[in-house]
Parts: structure tokens; sequence; C-alpha cells
């Protein structure tokens, strides 16, 4: 039986945790999380700290507990692997809707 495929959870320090376990909420997708980064930097450093760990963890998936931890580097993230959330899963190659000149989704 083959091994499951690696993930890495993604937590913002400034964000409130609502005490989920991203070990097992990967678990329920059938990936194994490998690290996870907890950190309270900018969307540019986040998106570059995620990139390298999806890399170095040879990751498939990132594992948040909320949206809101990925919202603002959502595009990297799919763009790279699968986002998971409590709620929903991004498939990689998710494509979000572009805000339009006001700020506002299209």
């Amino acid at each position: 039986m083959g091994e499951r495929p690696r993930s890495i959870g993604y937590v913002r320090r400034d964000i409130r945790g609502n005490g989920l376990d991203l070990s097992a909420l990967a678990g329920q997708h059938g990936y194994r999380l490998t690290y996870t980064i907890v950190t309270d930097t900018s969307p540019v450093v986040a998106g570059l700290v995620v990139a390298q760990h999806l890399h170095e963890h040879d990751a498939e998936a990132v594992v948040v507990p909320g949206f809101e931890h990925a919202e603002s580097i959502r595009s990297l993230i799919t763009d790279l692997a699968v986002l998971i959330t409590p709620m929903q899963i991004y498939p990689l190659g998710c494509r979000w809707p572009e805000p339009d000149f006001d700020g506002e989704a299209r």
C-alpha cells in the first residue's frame, strides 16, 4: 500500500485560531501533514516561505485552519498545490476571480 501524499500546514499568527487539528484535517482528505508553518510576515514573504516548504517537503497540499489564513496568498498556493480548508478543497490550478479597479471581485 502506497504512502499518502504529503502536505504542509500554514497558520497566520495574527488570526485567532479555532483549535483545529491540521493533521486530522489533512488525513480526512488523504494527505499526511509533514510540517506546519506559523508566521506573522507579509504576504510576499509568506508566499516565499510556503513555496520553499512545499518544495523542501515534496508536498502536494497546504492545509489551513480557515480560509482567511490563506486568502492573501491563495493564488500562489493553488498555482503550486491543493489548498485544504475546513469548508472546502481548492484544487491545484484553481483560478480565482480577478478584482476590478475598485477592489471588488468580478
